[in-house]
């Protein structure tokens, strides 16, 4: 199998409302620069991969017009209606097969121009038995995270804990939603889904981004070069049937963590840093139980990885199904130095761990690694 290079990357940075450009004009400018990170052109492209939902952005079909945003027309297309780190697995699949050699992944969402999206999220919820209860779809998130207390003994304070330390990283670099705060701030904040109080839940945010793949022996890359060493996706349902559910856990981050062991010979646990999609506090806490490690910030002298050192969903917002991207490509720049303030000293090592909507049970967790071109 060859091995599979991240060689170029581009985003349009998360906004809390982008109103100068439209969401085909945010792609196209990620598609831009990621060709220009990576000294390709688009004639040297030779397949898109592209994610979202059509309900999401309801202008077209999603891979309709996608492919002309990024200099992918008449070329092999295909959509991935979900995560972008999804998008991501299959490309990997795509160029570590050898059925393509050069790959391009799209992510991006607008959620600044959906006026309705509770009823949108509501449409993945069983038709029969929860949709026709009309409840606001993220009161699973408030009782997801009471079975999480109840499951460990968690003092509730830890999600302002959690939501203190995304929100700090990302007002290091900007992020939309990154503000000075302690957790005693957030704990002043009113309840929206107890007990998750107003600024434990992610809040929107507009992005794009767009990263390239290709075979180690395709395109000519740098003496150092980040390797996209595997993906693997597992969960028991995208749709949250409560009677599916093992509320307060998220299994399906071990179950994949055991397949990249198994087929890939890795060890995803032994990493500098984990980027993560926490559209809620607990999330984080969760998904950090399941990988075995602290989600406390660890930097220099740290004892483990750091947790969303770019500051996460709860710093950035909330993009949809693009926040896997938003994810893929911080940890990208991590691992190539250019992280700037949030920079992870000499970290060698990420894992990238996305949930495939707020409300699922299942997602999709990427190792990459620093490695010699």
């Amino acid at each position: 199998m060859r091995r599979v290079l991240v060689v170029g990357l581009g985003e349009f940075s998360p906004k809390a409302r982008e109103t100068g450009l439209e969401i085909r004009e945010m792609t196209f400018e990620a598609a831009e620069r990621a060709y220009l990170d990576a000294g390709l052109r688009p004639e040297d492209v030779q397949g898109i991969v592209s994610s979202g939902l059509d309900f999401n952005e309801g202008v077209s079909i999603t891979d309709s017009f996608t492919p002309d945003q990024v200099g992918g027309r008449l070329k092999f297309n295909m959509l991935v209606s979900g995560d972008a780190l999804e998008a991501v697995y299959h490309a990997f699949m795509i160029v570590r097969s050898g059925m393509l050699d050069v790959v391009l992944v799209d992510g991006h969402a607008k959620p600044s121009e959906i006026e309705n999206y509770g009823d949108v999220l509501r449409c993945s919820l069983d038709p029969y038995c929860s949709r026709p209860l009309g409840f606001d779809p993220y009161v699973i998130a408030g009782l997801e995270a009471r079975a999480f207390l109840a499951r460990t003994g968690t003092d509730p304070v830890a999600f302002s804990k959690v939501a203190a330390k995304n929100i700090n990283r990302a007002a290091l670099t900007g992020g939309p939603y990154g503000e000075r705060v302690s957790p005693e701030d957030l704990e002043s904040d009113g309840y929206l889904y107890a007990p998750l109080r107003r600024r434990h839940v992610a809040r929107p945010s507009d992005y794009a981004g767009v990263v390239l793949l290709a075979a180690e022996d395709a395109v000519p890359v740098p003496e150092e070069c980040v390797e996209l060493v595997a993906v693997e996706s597992a969960g028991s349902s995208s749709t949250p049937h409560f009677w599916l559910r093992d509320w307060g856990r998220a299994r399906w981050v071990g179950a994949a963590l055991k397949r990249i062991e198994s087929r890939h010979g890795a060890d995803p646990r032994d990493v500098d840093f984990v980027e993560m999609t926490e559209f809620f506090a607990h999330q984080e806490l969760m998904i950090a139980s399941e990988l075995g490690i602290d989600p406390g910030v660890h930097l220099d002298g740290r004892s483990g990885p750091v947790v969303n050192p770019s500051g996460g969903c709860l710093g950035n917002g909330n993009s949809l199904t693009a926040s896997g991207m938003r994810a893929f490509i911080a940890s990208v720049k991590q691992l190539r130095g250019e992280a700037g303030a949030v920079q992870v000293r000499g970290a060698e090592s990420g894992l990238v761990v996305s949930t495939h909507s707020e409300i699922a049970e299942i997602g999709t967790v990427a190792l990459l690694r620093r490695s010699g071109g």
